[in-house]
């Protein structure tokens, strides 16, 4: 490559240039031998590297620095003469077809495409439907097999969580929330303006969380686990002042047939459970926390909205009476 590398000459600059129409004339743009990163290739399948994608771009061959520094202007030569090109695009789809992506190369991905998405041009194809090609390419690998063996579709992304939210994220969440581990990676405005995902709702989180069965997850399952319930318990009342009618409403709908409320006889659906306060018979399932904690405040709020009883129904104090002077 050095060999061939020609410099202009002098007095004539003519001499050069025909040498070097002489040497490209002997061979074709798609059939030219390169030094790369995968070996030899063809320079159909080589790329100059480009640093904004070199942490997730593994698999596609590349000039080695090396000779980006040793033989500077050859190269300069064939890319103007267009046998050695840049990294385009398809290239990117090619490989987020080829494999998934680890969580760090799935970060790097997505933060090159939010820098480059502003000047990335294409006249055939409008830019969200670009964006939607790259998305449906991605898919993550998360390293859990328990999950869809392990893989995420980023297309399935619709939601994500960040750290400060008061929904637990040690906990189970659905499976189109954006893992924390990527989502804490980038500001909640890039997430919502860019890709067009929304903070997961306190709503949609407990959809999810009442759908968990014994069979499935009997840690996180509201009706076994007395700890679970109660830290679900305490969720929402941390996020019940700032919830809208409709969202209470759901919420009471959700939980009023689960048997969700820790109390001194077992788990309890909400209109079967008694506060501490009715003490009017011992044997009343009366709320209490596997913590310890006293019910108060919005935690109280929440167990009467969700329909824990406050009081004794005149129907059983006429049951009970009936079977005291029996």
């Amino acid at each position: 490559m050095r060999f061939f590398t020609f410099h202009q000459s002098t007095p004539s600059a003519e001499v050069s240039q025909i040498l070097e129409a002489a040497f490209f004339s002997c061979t074709s743009d798609s059939d030219f031998p390169l030094l790369s990163s995968g070996g030899v290739l063809n320079c159909t399948d080589v790329r100059m590297p480009d640093a904004s994608l070199s942490a997730f771009m593994k698999d596609l061959p590349v000039i080695p620095e090396n000779l980006i520094t040793d033989v500077p202007q050859m190269l300069a030569t064939l890319q103007s003469r267009g046998y050695l090109k840049t990294i385009t695009f398809q290239d990117v789809l090619k490989e987020l077809n080829a494999r998934p992506l680890s969580t760090e190369e799935m970060i790097a991905c997505l933060k090159w495409w939010v820098k480059i998405r502003t000047e990335y041009h294409d006249g055939r194809q409008p830019l969200a439907q670009i964006q939607r090609t790259l998305v449906n390419a991605a898919v993550l690998s998360t390293g859990d097999s328990d999950k869809n063996g392990g893989l995420l579709q980023l297309s399935s992304i619709q939601t994500y969580v960040t750290s400060k939210s008061i929904i637990p994220v040690d906990g189970p969440l659905p499976a189109h929330v954006l893992p924390l581990s990527i989502a804490r990676e980038f500001d909640s405005r890039v997430l919502e303006t860019v890709f067009n995902w929304s903070h997961i709702s306190m709503v949609g989180w407990l959809t999810f969380i009442c759908s968990i069965s014994a069979n499935s997850d009997p840690e996180h399952d509201l009706t076994v686990n007395a700890q679970w319930a109660e830290r679900v318990i305490g969720v929402l009342a941390r996020g019940w002042p700032s919830l809208p009618g409709p969202d209470k409403e759901k919420v009471v709908a959700l939980l009023k047939d689960k048997s969700c409320i820790p109390t001194s006889s077992g788990m309890k659906t909400p209109d079967q459970a008694y506060f501490a306060s009715v003490n009017i018979f011992k044997d009343l399932p009366t709320v209490i926390l596997p913590s310890g904690n006293t019910v108060r405040g919005a935690m109280e709020r929440v167990l009467e909205a969700i329909g824990v009883r406050k009081h004794v129904e005149l129907q059983v104090l006429f049951n009970r009476s009936v079977v005291i002077r029996c």
